[in-house]
């Protein structure tokens, strides 16, 4: 049963990326917009949408220098306090990472597919990790819920191996 969570909870976080990352094939840099001329003929015309490509990276680049709030961070602690090494060292962190996280970050940590970062030049604490998988950022899947706390905390940890 547990198999076939973990491979639906595969496939609906991959029908996310795809739509998150517009994965229906179309060009996202040109749009059509319908215009009106004098002659009240309706004509398309193509618009290049540069500046809002531009703009919206400028968006995405200061996403990434957010900090993690406070309250995540707190939350991230109880966490990490609560569970056991023994919790930690009974979990496949690196069979749980290839599941679920490979998909964007790669077995390796630096694929960085959709928005993903490379994790060999993460300098990020085991907090701020935590608090990452746990709660998510930018368009990354929160997996409170879907891991328990051990396997978060032995994720994160493994993925200190990374750097």
């Amino acid at each position: 049963m547990k198999k076939i969570y973990l491979f639906g909870a595969v496939l609906l976080m991959s029908i996310f990326v795809l739509a998150a990352c517009g994965g229906d094939g179309t060009d996202k840099t040109k749009s059509n917009k319908p215009t009106v001329k004098n002659s009240g003929k309706k004509e398309t015309v193509k618009e290049d949408t540069k500046a809002t490509t531009t703009a919206s990276k400028k968006t995405e680049a200061k996403d990434d220098t957010v900090p993690t709030p406070p309250e995540h961070i707190a939350k991230a602690k109880e966490i990490i306090a609560a569970v056991s090494k023994k919790d930690i060292a009974a979990v496949d962190a690196k069979k749980k990472f290839k599941n679920l996280c490979a998909i964007c970050h790669g077995t390796k940590g630096n694929m960085e597919i959709n928005g993903a970062k490379n994790l060999t030049k993460s300098v990020i604490s085991l907090e701020e990790a935590v608090a990452q998988v746990y709660h998510g950022k930018g368009l990354m899947t929160p997996f409170k819920g879907i891991l328990t706390d051990a396997e978060i905390v032995a994720v994160s940890k493994y993925v200190e191996e990374f750097r």
